[in-house]
């Protein structure tokens, strides 16, 4: 009896097939129509003839599928084994960040845009209540199969104008919903987390500069409220909703691109470090120096705001038709605002370990490893603190008039430019 195999698809192309070889282990190989293509489904995986096995494989493939517990309890929904990657992404993975869609063998994608379960306020208000038990919004119809990564609860929808909806059978989502998580009493346990997200990604948009570029810097979302419970609705940038049908781009994030489960830096362990990111763009970016200048700007931005959760999968490459880039700057939250979070920096910039303690020598030691000149990264940093400084007053004033102001973004603004100081390049 042969292997039980999936086909994934990407871009409209049978671009591999996912083979079940038993015992927990898969193996991927690209089929001769990627072969004659350009359909790269990952830096850490070239196209070639020969199968990948499950050692080189399987952090791309399990980067597909949601984290830890959520991933526990779509399994359970299923009743599959959460640590069994291949009927996971069977159940799950017809729409997959970029442009990845697993489908049985045989069947083709389905990206029919009408193919949406529409949503009234009281339906959305309860998924978003029901996140803890039914992630992605798997409890309001059963067609639903899409996966993305990571931890928090987050629902993968379609937003046409005033009306939200969920895409079944593997429809593209153009959206990602983040409601604020509560505590039992109804507090907000991250308290206004989603007008914080919004301020960080609108900083990082407003002082992030690459000359003679128009390309998206960062995620573009709003505030909105579900009957009274405050969210971030982000648009994704690996859809193109303009399109008809919506185009899926291509995208990977850096534990992906670096064949590595682990996100955070751990000394001791296998860990993504901002070194080896900015190596895999020395080594695949179309334009290198570009992107590890971008790359430098985003790090410089999220010291100074107080994201101390810049991990490797918070970081992210977008691989559409040939261009190999870093994606747009997203999940940039001002962790620091809160007293009880944690205080250690996802990855490590130079010595400097801690938010309260990173500064411009740690800033400028850290860039020098990945080869820019000394001169020219203290010129680039400069340029985007002194962007932020800029941009932080008019940004209050457009909270305030947009009617996403709360009393904490002045104190995250009062913190940035205390950090603007330290992470200043010394002697400049």
């Amino acid at each position: 009896m042969a292997d039980p195999q999936l086909a994934l698809w990407f871009d409209g192309v049978h671009t591999a097939t996912i083979t079940d070889h038993g015992f927990g282990t898969i193996s991927l190989q690209y089929t001769p129509e990627a072969q004659n293509s350009s359909a790269l489904l990952s830096t850490k995986l070239p196209i070639r003839e020969e199968p990948y096995p499950w050692v080189e494989c399987v952090h791309f493939l399990d980067g597909l599928l949601p984290e830890d517990d959520i991933r526990k309890m779509l399994a359970d929904k299923a009743r599959i084994a959460h640590v069994d990657t291949f009927m996971m992404l069977g159940a799950y993975g017809k729409d997959c960040a970029g442009a990845v869609q697993v489908l049985p063998l045989g069947e083709e994608p389905n990206n029919e845009p009408h193919n949406i379960r529409w949503t009234t306020a009281e339906e959305l208000a309860k998924a978003i209540t029901n996140l803890p038990t039914a992630p992605l919004g798997i409890g309001i119809d059963s067609s639903i199969r899409v996966s993305l990564g990571g931890l928090q609860g987050k629902l993968l929808v379609v937003r046409d104008g005033p009306r939200i909806g969920m895409p079944l059978d593997g429809s593209p989502t153009t959206h990602i919903l983040k409601p604020a998580r509560l505590n039992e009493d109804g507090t907000e346990q991250w308290p206004s987390i989603a007008e914080l997200e919004l301020f960080g990604l609108r900083l990082v948009e407003a002082s992030v500069r690459l000359s003679r570029s128009k390309r998206q810097i960062a995620a573009a979302a709003e505030v909105i409220t579900v009957q009274g419970r405050k969210a971030i609705l982000v648009e994704r940038y690996d859809r193109d909703a303009q399109s008809e049908p919506v185009r899926r781009i291509h995208q990977e994030d850096f534990c992906q691109a670096l064949g590595m489960k682990q996100k955070y830096q751990k000394p001791a362990e296998k860990s993504p470090t901002l070194k080896l990111i900015a190596q895999v763009l020395t080594d695949n970016a179309s334009n290198p120096p570009r992107e590890r200048e971008l790359l430098l700007k985003y790090l410089t931005v999220n010291l100074a705001l107080g994201n101390c959760d810049m991990h490797a999968r918070n970081i992210g490459l977008t691989i559409d038709r040939g261009t190999v880039r870093l994606a747009p700057a997203y999940d940039v939250v001002p962790t620091a605002a809160w007293e009880h979070a944690d205080r250690e920096l996802s990855l490590h910039v130079g010595a400097g370990v801690h938010i309260d303690e990173v500064n411009g020598r740690h800033l400028m030691d850290e860039v020098s490893s990945w080869g820019i000149p000394a001169k020219i990264a203290a010129r680039q940093i400069r340029a985007t603190l002194e962007a932020m400084l800029d941009a932080l007053p008019a940004l209050i004033e457009q909270s305030r008039a947009e009617g996403w102001f709360t009393p904490m973004i002045l104190d995250v603004a009062a913190d940035t430019r205390k950090r603007i100081d330290r992470l200043t390049p010394p002697g400049t």
